[in-house]
């Protein structure tokens, strides 16, 4: 007699390697990085385009080249030209004690504004996902970290973002509780990409943001620059994006504690005296009315009233404005 197994709706069945399990990727990996898996895994040695690939799962291309680069990373498959492969890195059958382990806590007395920290944030530094692993089971903060940025993103991180955030905290040590604000500032901005939280946190590290009170501080500062931006943008009707040496006029107004009216006031100065929009000569008027503690239009007509014969509308050559503006802004 002949025996066999009738594996009916079991026949087209398929593997897959048990480190998924042991090595936390079910918890770390993001859903899209296990659907691409499973998909390649279901029809291997078939070559299939990212097109395809991002059609049947409904995802966009970009999210399986980041999947694949989630798996090379984390040893799972080994890449040759276009073809993955089984990684020859061995694979625990448990989890080992790494795992587990709590990162080492950066002191709080370290300078954060280095030459390494500065460079971290440059580099292509990439944790492993045991690493990973480690920090976000080890360190409750770590964990509320991760947490905070899935609930703002409505999604677990993807593998560039994760990378992000331990450049952050592990490799130059931004406090986590200062990490948090950044990326919810980040997110309340409509600009939580990797690289726009690195240049934030350059911008942070350089001014020595290394706590909450510090950072809500540069919060609500880089807030206020955003709105001048937006006001001002509306109002002098332009169809393009401020320049950077714009920009950073606009900050240092800000800064400074000018007024929106007074900046108005300057600018209806500017159009008058020059037929034009010119941000040196608008920076010179503001910079000198802000030397002689004029920071609103009550105070300018105040010093009006007082002394009649002031002329807070100097006569500027203008050209000569616009030279030295460029000359200060070139390099930014």
């Amino acid at each position: 007699m002949d025996h066999r197994i009738n594996l009916g709706a079991w026949r087209k069945v398929f593997a897959v390697p048990s480190c998924i399990v042991d090595e936390h990727h079910l918890k770390l990996a993001s859903g899209t990085q296990i659907k691409v898996l499973l998909y390649l895994l279901a029809y291997p040695d078939v070559g299939i385009k990212d097109e395809i690939i991002a059609s049947e799962l409904g995802i966009s291309k970009e999210d399986v080249s980041d999947a694949l680069l989630y798996w090379v990373n984390a040893q799972v498959l080994s890449v040759s030209g276009s073809e993955y492969y089984p990684s020859d890195a061995p694979h625990s059958a448990a989890p080992d004690a790494a795992v587990h382990a709590a990162p080492s806590s950066p002191d709080p007395h370290t300078e954060l504004s280095t030459p390494e920290a500065r460079a971290a944030l440059n580099s292509e530094t990439h944790f492993p996902p045991k690493i990973i692993a480690g920090a976000v089971n080890g360190d409750k903060a770590v964990k509320y970290l991760f947490d905070t940025y899935e609930r703002l993103a409505g999604r677990p991180p993807r593998h560039a973002e994760q990378q992000t955030l331990m450049i952050l905290v592990e490799e130059i040590g931004l406090p986590c509780e200062v990490t948090m604000m950044l990326i919810e500032y980040c997110f309340n901005i409509d600009k939580a990409t990797p690289a726009y939280m690195k240049s934030v946190a350059r911008d942070w590290i350089e001014s020595g943001i290394d706590d909450i009170r510090k950072a809500e501080e540069r919060i609500r500062q880089l807030q206020n620059r955003n709105t001048a931006e937006n006001r001002l943008h509306a109002k002098f009707g332009l169809s393009s994006a401020f320049s950077v040496k714009q920009k950073q006029m606009i900050a240092e107004w800000t800064d400074m504690g000018i007024s929106d009216a007074l900046i108005d006031e300057a600018y209806d100065i500017t159009i008058n005296n020059t037929g034009k929009l010119s941000f040196p000569y608008m920076d010179k008027i503001l910079r000198k009315w802000s030397a002689e503690g004029i920071t609103d239009p009550s105070r300018l007509e105040k010093r009006r009233t007082q002394d009649p014969a002031a002329d807070n509308t100097p006569s500027f050559n203008t050209s000569e404005i616009e030279q030295r503006a460029y000359d200060k802004y070139k390099n930014l």
